[in-house]
């Protein structure tokens, strides 16, 4: 499938499928899938006797493209229901995280007079009023809130573990 952005802006999530994404003087701000929705997609493609992620392409002329990650908020509440509901157990989370360079997709860029940035952090303004939200909503409680606030602009493995307690924390 191919996404065209030509001189205006696109905003959506990026997904487990074979795409090829065209920014011209234009703007792509794409938001990667939670890390338990990674892993289901991964189980997917084995399934399906897949080994390797689907590939995407971004080519980008004058133009920018930014690939954020979710919220903290949307980690763990994502994390959390799809524990509660079976699809994945805490035994999978650790397997995953094992395998540190796995991801849902493997991507691929050419980027002429313009930006593109992969992994991009949300800001910290962005996670602190998510966690606020869904702490006000009750959606995450307290024990598990405070847990959360201190992967506030980590990275990788710290991130992946503060989720791992927060898990823990709110059980």
């Amino acid at each position: 499938m191919i996404q065209f952005c030509i001189m205006g802006g696109y905003e959506g999530l990026i997904r487990p499928e074979r795409k090829v994404y065209l920014t011209f003087m234009g703007g792509c701000e794409l938001k990667r899938a939670t890390v338990a929705r990674q892993i289901l997609a991964q189980r997917l493609h084995e399934r399906e006797g897949k080994s390797a992620p689907p590939h995407q392409f971004f080519l980008t002329v004058m133009g920018a493209v930014e690939i954020t990650c979710p919220t903290l908020a949307e980690e763990f509440i994502d994390l959390r229901e799809m524990i509660s509901s079976g699809s994945l157990s805490m035994d999978d989370w650790d397997r995953a995280m094992a395998d540190l360079g796995r991801s849902d997709v493997s991507i691929a860029s050419f980027t002429l007079m313009g930006g593109f940035a992969e992994n991009e952090l949300p800001s910290e303004e962005q996670e602190i009023e998510s966690l606020a939200v869904q702490r006000h909503l009750g959606v995450i409680s307290d024990s598990a809130g405070q847990v959360l606030q201190f992967g506030v602009g980590r990275r990788d493995a710290e991130r992946r573990a503060t989720l791992r307690r927060a898990i823990l924390a709110d059980a």
